[in-house]
């Protein structure tokens, strides 16, 4: 499905620019040359409000995330199988943690080294974030050359938009699994427990990469930022579907759950990684405290 940007910089011709070029993450900061270019309009903000103007049928249950956020073609998700009645999918089989990737069945050694390289970057950039991780802290992690690793990532920058391309098929996956989650509260709470589990490493590595954005010269601002947002996007049209079926408090709004609840899952990830590294007390549970968390607004 290909989408049209209701808003944003006019592309070339006489269509509409596609969102893969409007969400480019360097999209208004500089040129091919390195100059400056003059823009009235924060990239950042524009590429958001381009998003938030997406209408909820471009963004209905199956669009492929790529046609959003320009994600490579080849970075796919595997699909969720069907389910029926109240039987919650098993989310967390389906939807591998992206953070350490298993290889493909058939790969050359140049293949198996690159992926091994993705994951020692993830996993550096999950416990030291995108500038406190070195291409030399994550070529000895792996056990590689300096050369060798530039040899398949030219740049750090390069390597961190291949470690956000698995988190963006991660979420491609979530996306794929709308119907899924929406059909009752107990598949909601397995995948709370499985995909979006605050202890697993893909969330603390979204979680480092998300608290870092803050900081606009970041390479990854951008599409870090759109990955929140299709989260977000996801967790919403769950609780809408639930809100249809009765199964929302009243009075509670999607939207609004949507944005506390993954702002709940980053915070507690960020506590599993760091206080409760610090307790003598292990009796806290970020799952039991999601599930409650989500129940309050769950009717029974």
């Amino acid at each position: 499905m290909t989408l049209a940007a209701t808003s944003g910089p006019p592309g070339a011709g006489t269509g509409p620019s596609p969102l893969s070029a409007v969400f480019s993450d360097r999209a208004g900061d500089e040129s091919f040359d390195g100059n400056s270019v003059n823009m009235s309009v924060d990239p950042l903000a524009q590429a958001l409000r381009t998003l938030d103007s997406i209408s909820t049928a471009e963004l209905e249950v199956g669009t492929d995330l790529r046609t959003i956020v320009g994600a490579p073609t080849e970075v796919s998700a595997v699909a969720p199988p069907a389910t029926t009645g109240d039987a919650a999918p098993d989310l967390a089989m389906v939807l591998q943690d992206p953070g350490v990737a298993d290889a493909p069945l058939s790969t050359t050694p140049g293949q198996a080294r690159r992926e091994a390289i993705l994951d020692g970057a993830a996993a550096l950039f999950a416990e030291r974030g995108y500038h406190g991780a070195s291409l030399r802290d994550i070529s000895r992690r792996v056990g590689i050359s300096h050369p060798g690793m530039l040899h398949h990532f030219a740049s750090k920058e390069v390597l961190l938009g291949a470690v956000a391309d698995r988190l963006e098929a991660h979420a491609q996956g979530l996306l794929d699994s709308v119907e899924s989650l929406q059909g009752s509260p107990k598949a909601l709470l397995a995948a709370l427990a499985g995909p979006w589990n605050p202890t697993q490493h893909s969330m603390a590595l979204l979680a480092t990469l998300a608290a870092e954005t803050v900081n606009p010269d970041h390479p990854g601002r951008y599409r870090i930022s759109r990955l929140r947002l299709v989260h977000e996007h996801v967790l919403e049209q769950v609780f809408t579907g639930h809100a249809e079926r009765g199964l929302l408090v009243e009075g509670v709004e999607p939207a609004f759950m949507a944005r506390s609840l993954f702002s709940l899952l980053l915070s507690l990830t960020v506590r599993e990684h760091s206080v409760r590294a610090l307790q003598q007390d292990r009796t806290a549970d970020p799952i039991r405290d999601v599930h409650n968390f989500v129940r309050l607004c769950i009717v029974d």
